[in-house]
């Protein structure tokens, strides 16, 4: 991040450095695959996004014995936005632009679902994926962008009717994101809602509208 001291040797994680990384630790794989009759050892899924490569499939993943530490979460993620996305309306009754706010590590990844749902009709969905000039990090998870990441990354974007963030960006049980700032703060920065998703695979309903169910016409 910007706060380390810049001769403390560290070298930040580029393309071809995780491109190495994953060959080697995907040739350990497959000799404990083989010798175990497990892959025994997998890394996050930060490192395939760093590298422009595909997510391993899911089931490589060996029902996910270390999601909880970040290997196959967004795996999970991405296979939880293909199940809900299934059955989407073709059209909505009325006219919907809001906004989807991701770190920019994952945002390639979720285009496609961004896609999906904008060939509903009367529906766009903006999804940006912010860097984080507050910790120095170009290419940053979701959880760690801040209510100052927010302001500048969006200051003069189309943001629509409203913005739509994880609860991961806030601390647990308040309105405060990382830096202390508070949504209430952000909203007047911006000019415009700010809703929070407790839920992961709550984020479809909430994008499309159907947590009120008012909303829509005609499901495929």
């Amino acid at each position: 991040t910007r706060f380390r001291p810049e001769d403390d040797g560290l070298i930040a994680i580029d393309e071809c450095y995780a491109k190495k990384t994953i060959l080697q630790v995907e040739n350990i794989q497959e000799m404990m695959q083989k010798k175990l009759g497990t892959r025994f050892c997998w890394l996050s899924d930060e490192w395939y996004l760093i590298a422009g490569e595909k997510l391993p499939q899911y089931k490589t993943y060996e029902n996910m014995p270390q999601e909880s530490n970040g290997v196959g979460t967004i795996r999970s993620f991405l296979k939880m936005l293909e199940n809900e996305t299934k059955s989407l309306p073709k059209k909505l009754v009325k006219k919907r632009n809001v906004s989807w706010i991701v770190g920019k590590l994952v945002y390639e990844a979720l285009i496609p679902t961004q896609e999906k749902l904008n060939q509903i009709e009367n529906l766009k969905i903006n999804l940006y994926g912010l860097p984080s000039k507050y910790w120095g990090q170009e290419q940053v998870v979701t959880g760690l962008l801040t209510g100052e990441d927010l302001i500048s990354g969006l200051k003069d974007k189309a943001l629509g009717e409203a913005i739509f963030i994880p609860a991961m960006m806030l601390k647990v049980g308040s309105d405060l994101f990382l830096d202390d700032k508070r949504i209430e703060e952000v909203e007047k920065e911006l000019s415009t809602k700010i809703h929070v998703v407790y839920e992961a695979n709550d984020i479809i309903k909430d994008l499309v509208g159907q947590s009120s169910g008012k909303n829509l016409v005609n499901h495929v």
